[in-house]
């Protein structure tokens, strides 16, 4: 058996394993179990961590002093949390959480997809006809909403079967992060993100007219105050692990591998360099964490009857993490300083919503170690370039000389109009063309759109993965699968397998409604919709998810 085969084999098995532990590949179904006695919690806060593995803590939890701390020590926490899809990245990660279903259902399957009719590739949260609506006096260039999601979430449920209209407030850098959470929107919703321009942004969609209490926030804390900033670790030097330049980190411009980074350009103008340093650094999640403190005390979430709700997706690991990789100290340090965001964060809820409020934690993914950093086991890197031809080639075998990719979207191959029914008429065309993209370096699985439709049963725990992923019209005509540890990136890491590191991440229960402790129970991020549900008396008519009742508080 050679060395790829091994890795493969060892990945597979531990798949099959988590699929007979949650029994996934069921079909959407609806809540049964019964209600809590207690009445509902008067806020539900939901906070999202972008691209936090599961195993960091255990790792880096020792650096934690503050909110996150008190979460894992005090919490509910589901230490065998996982996706069973595949496709694990932002978006779908958020609308899973949002809706309790698995991106087959609610339709959000990547971060952005190829739409055929257009011929073009579109962002998940695309909506050509929504308008900006900016805050602070911003420029916003950009057009976003829930509009391609197929489900209702958890939030449009609470607002739509409330007695009282529920105020909910979602927070994120990224559009897909703050509307995955609480999805199209309605009164009394706000939905609030940050254009790629440093603009704080929402769109028609959710309003006409920029909400005031917002609107002043962001009018007196301009991110452009932050230029000349100077990044620092936040904790002794050696109180991190591992090394602070290490092989395969990335050096994003205006940085290098190493700290300190400073928040410049070389322009020396706060310019968009500036504002991608800014993204990617503590400096963004501290201003959510503000924004939101602001929100809950202006608002006064929590302190009436019935419920309202909080959900805040916090950005900037995801943009460390993909530079610096998962045992970088500048990951440790964006942790180690959300610990102490939390921390305010839960003091502020406390003090408008006492104790009567609930807490849901996930991540939407996880992230791959640095192939450089990656020991005793194969790793490495792959391009897409030579996927794509490795496809082209072997179409042109089958049907003859022409343009036939039409493009490469993360693991979403999508031929040109035609080219798949073309290849499906000639026999064992389409399993040529599949063998032939597996042979590139790096590739792993391969699988065609008539795999992921066929309603025959497999046993194959790679391949129920990618159908839990699977939407028609969305998806690619083959998904791309690497070989563990190898990534489709020339620099730094990614995400988007149904891998270990790609879906354990963690599930927690905070709150006075939970009983505090460590739970062995295979859980999945979609569990917390129903869970939460289940609290204020919300009917979900459709969930993958079950409600997490072993840690409810009778």
């Amino acid at each position: 058996m050679t060395a790829r085969e091994s890795g493969l084999r060892r990945a597979i098995v531990a798949l099959a394993l988590a699929w007979v532990i949650f029994g996934a590949g069921a079909g959407p179904r609806a809540i049964s179990e019964g209600q809590p006695r207690a009445d509902p919690p008067r806020l539900v806060v939901i906070l999202v961590i972008d691209q936090f593995r599961a195993d960091y803590v255990e790792t880096y939890g020792h650096q934690w002093k503050q909110g996150l701390r008190r979460l894992i020590d005090r919490g509910a926490v589901f230490r065998r949390a996982a996706y069973p899809y595949a496709g694990s990245v932002t978006c779908p990660g958020h609308f899973t959480i949002g809706t309790g279903l698995f991106p087959y259902a609610h339709g959000m399957i990547s971060n952005n997809w190829y739409d055929r009719a257009a011929r073009r590739t579109v962002l998940c949260s695309n909506d050509a006809q929504a308008t900006a609506v900016t805050f602070g006096g911003g420029r916003g260039v950009e057009h976003h909403s829930g509009v391609s999601l197929m489900v209702p979430t958890f939030a449009d449920e609470l607002r739509r079967q409330a007695a009282r209209q529920p105020k909910i407030v979602s927070l994120s850098l990224k559009p897909r992060g703050a509307i995955g959470l609480v999805g199209k929107g309605g009164p009394g919703t706000m939905v609030i993100w940050e254009e790629d321009n440093g603009t704080w942004s929402t769109s028609d969609r959710f309003t006409k007219a920029p909400w005031p209490e917002v609107d002043r926030f962001v009018g007196a804390h301009p991110i452009a105050a932050s230029y000349g900033q100077v990044w620092t670790r936040l904790l002794p030097e050696s109180s991190y692990l591992y090394a602070d330049d290490a092989p395969g980190e990335n050096s994003p411009v205006p940085w290098t591998r190493a700290f300190p980074h400073a928040l410049v350009s070389p322009s020396g103008q706060p310019d968009n360099l500036f504002i991608t340093a800014w993204e990617r650094s503590p400096w963004s999640d501290e201003y959510l964490g503000d924004l939101a403190i602001e929100l809950v005390e202006k608002l006064a979430l929590g302190s009436q009857s019935g419920t309202d709700m909080l959900a805040i997706s916090f950005s900037t690991l995801d943009g460390v993490g993909h530079e610096f990789g998962p045992r970088s100290h500048e990951v440790q340090d964006v942790l180690a300083r959300l610990d102490v965001t939390i921390g305010r964060l839960l003091a502020a809820i406390e003090r408008a919503a006492g104790t009567n409020y609930v807490l849901a934690l996930s991540s939407d993914h996880g992230v791959a170690v640095l192939p450089e950093q990656v020991e005793h086991a194969k790793a490495g890197r792959l391009t897409t370039n030579a996927i794509r031809q490795a496809a082209e080639s072997a179409i042109a075998k089958e049907l003859g000389a022409g343009s036939h990719v039409a493009t490469l979207v993360e693991s979403h191959l999508a031929l040109t109009p035609g080219t798949f029914d073309r290849l499906r008429a000639r026999s064992g065309a389409i399993d040529r063309v599949k063998r032939a993209i597996a042979a590139v370096d790096g590739v792993g699985l391969v699988y065609s759109a008539d795999d992921l439709t066929s309603p025959a049963p497999t046993d194959d725990p790679m391949l129920r993965a990618w159908r839990l992923s699977y939407y028609p019209g969305r998806s690619g005509d083959f998904v791309v699968s690497p070989l563990p540890n190898f990534l489709a990136r020339a620099t730094g890491t990614t995400h988007g397998t149904p891998y270990d590191y790609d879906v354990r991440v963690p599930v927690v229960l905070f709150g006075s409604r939970f009983k505090p402790g460590q739970y062995d129970q295979m859980t999945t991020p979609a569990d917390l919709a129903p869970t939460l549900a289940s609290l204020t008396r919300v009917t979900l008519t459709r969930t993958n998810g079950r409600v997490l009742s072993e840690a409810i508080a009778r």
